[in-house]
């Protein structure tokens, strides 16, 4: 895959930019944009330092963060002497479901935020209360969703393959 195109440097930086968004840092945002459309679909520390035009610290930063959070995993190919990295596979379908524990953190500091104001005005709680009532809502649907997408997951994939052949 040749790099120096330029839409496939901006679709990495883009995607530092969204990744950016959701906390991480830049350089992490980076490498999963490289690693979402490298081909073949991992690439070595030296590779992902060379392409993003880091330092190779940077790189082992961003790596190991990746892995911690399980966006990325760390394989060794017959042959080769090196590790790569690529995306974990179904990492966005697998991220789906990390929201629900996500939102049930979410309820539980928000129920101790109200145990802690227990006694005060309920103007003092409405904050508490809105970020409780969120969670509420959103577990409550949470089922129905998540069968509908495993349900759909499959038509909805194939769709999309039909369309970009």
């Amino acid at each position: 895959m040749n790099f120096d195109n330029e839409r496939l440097r901006q679709f990495i930086e883009n995607s530092a930019d969204l990744m950016q968004e959701h906390g991480l840092p830049r350089m992490a945002g980076r490498v999963i944009g490289a690693l979402t459309v490298c081909q073949p679909p991992h690439l070595t520390h030296e590779e992902l330092a060379e392409l993003l035009q880091a330092s190779k610290g940077s790189i082992s930063m961003s790596t190991q963060l990746l892995m911690r959070l399980d966006f990325v995993e760390r394989i060794s190919l017959p042959g080769h002497r090196r590790h790569f990295y690529r995306l974990k596979e179904n990492l966005w379908n697998d991220y789906l479901f990390k929201v629900e524990s996500h939102v049930n953190r979410e309820r539980e500091v928000a129920m101790d935020g109200l145990d802690t104001l227990k006694g005060e005005p309920v103007e003092v709680k409405r904050r508490l209360i809105e970020m409780l009532i969120v969670s509420d809502f959103v577990l409550e649907e949470w089922p129905g969703l998540v069968s509908r997408w495993e349900v759909r997951r499959g038509e909805l994939l194939n769709k999309r393959l039909t369309e970009m052949a």
